[in-house]
């Protein structure tokens, strides 16, 4: 291999920008660039994003960062129907959240309805970032005109990444590597209600998988979901696990917000969609009711958004009888988020039931496992987290989403101290580092480069003004280590 290759990174969730899957694209650039690939990255201007400027500290010194402004189509839309309306009494189009299935509009009589939130649903299908396509692609485009790169990688959610790589692709012949950190068929925490949508929806996911070279899924149950779905592209699939950075936890100090003497529970990001805290909270109602002298030092800290389904988590803890066992911190920085795991007793992992349950792995799931503290967790039977907890020899408590007492059970044993005994416990911790799944990932690379040679395809596009270039300071190194888990979850 070249001393010297270069990709280019199709990533929406990237530093500063502090969402969970920033750290899957940040681990594997500063990783890669060990290996001796440097990143040119696409991504997006953070403006109204969760922000954590720390995270730039962690990226190699050679990573050109590109970042975009995106169009709100359903914004744009609203804005031309409101002066429509203003001028013509028309009824406006449907509101649409940041990220999530759109609000109906108010009901109107007739077939306009109809059409109209058809309209104002196809502009997030199939998310809501499809207004960075374009200038993604452009920026993509522009850079490998400016600069040779050997490669692309698109990750997502959002699934526009992977749309604005295929435009990329097909105008420079460049080899592809499309990223699923989630499902995109098949999601639990996706729904489109209109047929016509749903099949275009579907359409834009078998083009990305029959033209991307290669494609990788972060657990085995996607892959296996996206191959029995398309037939034809099983030969180019690969799962590559999340991992946990290893030099940012020889950094983490404990901070303890509870006396030493209550029983600390804590939870890091958020409750959304089918992933809900019902479960959690009935639980702690369950304890109070079967061992009260046990529930009164029992908390659990929720580090991360404060809501859930539109209301505030202590709303639910109020309503559901638990409010002085949960304690709220907000949104923390990820630095500070490790800490307060780290000075809790046992940490908790929601997984989601029903249709889509098996597919997701949460990626704090592998941050849980550095910290080596024990585990409380709810998945489907057959969802991978039972086999990476197994893997890990993680000292660990599993139920089912929706098994209340179970959970009760779970808290109650854990305050107790009575936990399942492991032999050799957390000995298999150092199977999930970050190291290792990034020599999978180079792996991928060089196998494809080495065959396909770029097409040298002539790039026509050219950047516009909203397009700004950043080079960030280094911020570490780390070695690399065997890539021995993947054989263990294929």
């Amino acid at each position: 291999m070249d001393s010297h290759r270069r990709f280019l990174c199709i990533a929406y969730a990237f530093p500063p920008i502090n969402r969970s899957g920033t750290h899957r694209t940040l681990g594997f650039v500063r990783e890669l660039a060990a290996l001796g690939w440097q990143a040119t990255v696409i991504t997006v201007q953070p403006d109204g994003e969760p922000i954590d400027d720390s995270l730039l500290d962690h990226l190699p010194a050679d990573t050109h960062i590109i970042r975009t402004r995106w169009v709100d189509f359903v914004a744009v839309a609203k804005r031309m129907t409101f002066a429509k309306r203003e001028r013509a009494s028309a009824p406006h189009l449907s509101t649409t959240p940041t990220d999530g299935p759109p609000v109906a509009a108010p009901p109107q009589p007739g077939v306009r309805r109809g059409v109209r939130d058809w309209f104002s649903r196809l502009l997030i299908t199939p998310d809501t970032r499809i207004g960075w396509i374009r200038p993604a692609a452009r920026a993509g485009l522009q850079a490998i005109k400016s600069l040779p790169h050997d490669l692309i990688f698109s990750t997502s959610p959002y699934m526009s990444a992977h749309l604005a790589a295929l435009r990329i692709a097909n105008r420079t012949g460049l080899p592809w590597v499309a990223d699923f950190r989630d499902p995109w068929r098949g999601n639990p925490f996706r729904t489109i209600e209109y047929a016509s949508l749903d099949r275009w929806d579907a359409a834009c996911e078998r083009r990305v998988l029959r033209r991307a070279d290669k494609l990788v899924c972060c657990t085995p149950t996607i892959t296996a979901d996206m191959q029995r779905r398309v037939p034809d592209v099983q030969d180019k699939c690969h799962t590559i696990l999340n991992a946990y950075d290893r030099a940012r936890f020889s950094e983490v100090t404990s901070e303890r917000i509870t006396p030493e003497d209550v029983f600390t529970v804590a939870h890091a990001g958020q409750f959304y969609g089918p992933r809900s805290p019902k479960t959690l909270f009935l639980a702690l109602l369950r304890v109070r009711s079967l061992a009260p002298e046990v529930a009164r030092r029992i908390r659990l800290i929720q580090i991360g958004s404060a809501s859930y389904d539109g209301r505030s988590l202590a709303d639910w803890a109020d309503e559901l009888g638990v409010a002085e066992h949960v304690h709220l911190t907000g949104v923390q920085s990820h630095g500070r988020t490790l800490s307060l795991l780290a000075g809790s007793d046992a940490l908790f992992l929601a997984g989601s039931a029903g249709y889509g349950g098996h597919l997701q792995v949460p990626n704090k799931l592998f941050e849980y496992l550095a910290l080596r503290k024990p585990i409380v967790a709810m998945c489907v039977e057959n969802n991978p987290i039972r086999t990476i907890l197994s893997s890990a020899r993680a000292i660990a408590r599993v139920c089912d989403p929706d098994d209340v007492a179970g959970l009760a059970d779970a808290l109650i044993e854990g305050a107790r101290g009575v936990w399942p005994a492991v032999a050799d416990a957390w000995s298999g911790v150092e199977l999930f580092e970050r190291a290792g799944r990034a020599e999978e990932l180079a792996g991928v690379f060089n196998r494809l480069v080495s065959r396909k040679q770029p097409s040298g395809g002539t790039v026509i596009a050219s950047a516009t003004g909203s397009i700004g270039g950043k080079t960030v300071a280094l911020g570490g190194s780390a070695a690399v280590s065997s890539a021995k888990a993947i054989h263990t979850f294929e």
